[in-house]
């Protein structure tokens, strides 16, 4: 991992404001001259990943004072808010889950700060290994907003077949049953009193088409599905007039959702993030490539 924050000019000009090699540097955010993101030890070249690795929300402002705000690690270790989530095949005989213990777990002690939002009173913060979502305020206080729901898949041959080619074997009693996948928020956003964040369901469903776009009022904790069957949803954001887009890293690339579809407006391969301000919109495509992009589009 090249472990960087860099600044894109209008002209595209780069600039690198945080220089960090080996350590994942993710989740970045903007508001008030001050850029937010994660320094995580988890997900970087490191292993195997500990519950004792740090993953620090950080700022930067604009004279390049960077400021540790929270370890998130921290709070997981303390509350952990799946920890008595049960992930997998539920309703399953012992006989069954015998032939395959693997597919029935409890949420893991692991913090991975992926998506970050800044709001007046601090920063909301999607966890991708607490699968929750959390607010920090500005003295670092860090506190549960939403512990996110497994998200039901159900097991067909189709899922079998993709299973089988992570390594994961599925025996033939669980054909027709429900697999609890883990609830991965991928990106958040804010726009008024609602949080649209994007969710991408665990093994095996990043490899199918079962992401989705939520919104949830931050006053109620009330949750709308915005849009589903999504390909790897990794990226949300919300326009002036409350048009919701989202970047499919496994699908056509930039998508608007209209009456609850996917409607693609940016093709693009490996779009992992989208931002929308005016009549701008600004993408990152080849994700996973050796050499990532920056993409600039007019939308109406």
């Amino acid at each position: 991992m090249s472990g960087q924050l860099t600044s894109i000019s209008a002209h595209g000009k780069k600039r690198t404001l945080v220089n960090a090699p080996g350590r994942e540097i993710v989740g970045v955010s903007y508001a008030r001259h001050t850029a937010y993101y994660f320094d995580n030890l988890v997900g970087s070249d490191q292993a195997p990943p500990s519950p004792k690795d740090p993953a620090l929300l950080k700022s930067i402002d604009h004279r390049g004072k960077v400021r540790t705000i929270a370890d998130l690690a921290a709070f997981e270790r303390k509350h952990d808010p799946d920890g008595k989530t049960v992930y997998g095949v539920r309703k399953v005989s012992k006989a069954c889950l015998a032939q395959a213990p693997a597919l029935r777990s409890k949420g893991e002690l692991y913090s991975h700060p992926y998506s970050s939002a800044p709001v007046r009173s601090g920063v909301y913060v999607g966890d991708a290994g607490a699968n929750a979502i959390l607010h920090v305020d500005r003295r670092g206080k860090t506190r549960l907003v939403k512990a996110l729901p497994a998200e039901p898949i159900k097991i067909t041959e189709a899922v079998r077949q993709l299973a089988s080619e992570s390594g994961i074997q599925i025996p033939d009693c669980m054909l027709g049953l429900t697999y609890w996948a883990q609830p991965v928020p991928t990106d958040i956003t804010v726009k008024g009193n609602w949080m649209y964040y994007t969710v991408l369901p665990g093994a095996p469903g990043e490899s199918l088409a079962t992401g989705k776009v939520y919104k949830m009022n931050l006053h109620t904790k009330k949750t709308y599905t915005v849009a589903s069957g999504l390909n790897a949803p990794t990226g949300v954001a919300v326009d002036h007039r409350g048009g919701v887009y989202v970047s499919e890293l496994f699908g056509g690339g930039v998508a608007k959702v209209v009456r609850g579809k996917a409607v693609t407006v940016l093709p693009a391969a490996m779009s992992a993030d989208v931002e929308v301000s005016g009549h701008q919109l600004i993408a990152s495509t080849d994700a996973l490539g050796t050499e990532g992009k920056v993409l600039r589009a007019r939308v109406q």
